[in-house]
């Protein structure tokens, strides 16, 4: 075999070595893109107004719907619907394929539980006085997909006892 074509096998498995890390690089990329988009709306939990609806919904003495109807404030709904928002763009994103079941498990787990244990029976409410049973779906489908998650790692589901 001559040296001009060893030479040019060798530019052509450079040119392919070349693609290959570059798809990878994208690939590693794209992952990356996709979790900062997540980290980045999971610190607006921290952010005062969220924090502060946060724990008014926890703190609320609504324990159902028509309670809720009866004696909510303009800011207990503002409360309810920020949380409960808030948790539903998470499930979208899951949903969508943007955040992963293992993160949103991580960053989650804890107050997706709470959240969802006190806007239930409201969210059960409003989609029976609204007629639109799609409202916060991906919600209630994110709180039983991260049960389910707790389950196969053997783990208890926090809040239940």
């Amino acid at each position: 075999m001559d040296i001009v074509a060893v030479l040019s096998s060798l530019g052509s498995l450079a040119l392919l070595g070349w693609i290959v890390i570059a798809v990878v690089q994208l690939r590693l990329q794209y992952l990356q893109r996709r979790e900062e988009i997540v980290l980045r709306l999971y610190e607006s939990l921290f952010s005062e107004p969220l924090t502060r609806a946060y724990w008014r919904v926890q703190t609320w003495p609504f324990a159902d719907h028509a309670a809720f109807l009866a004696g909510a404030s303009l800011e207990d709904w503002v409360a309810f619907d920020q949380v409960a928002t808030y948790y539903e763009t998470m499930g979208v994103l899951h949903d969508r394929g943007v955040a992963s079941l293992a993160l949103l498990d991580e960053l989650l787990t804890g107050s997706v539980f709470e959240a969802w244990d006190r806007c239930a029976p409201i969210v059960a409410g409003e989609r029976a006085r609204t007629a639109t049973p799609q409202k916060y779906a991906a919600f209630e489908r994110l709180v039983g997909l991260l049960e389910s998650h707790l389950a196969e790692r053997g783990v208890a589901r926090p809040g239940a006892g």
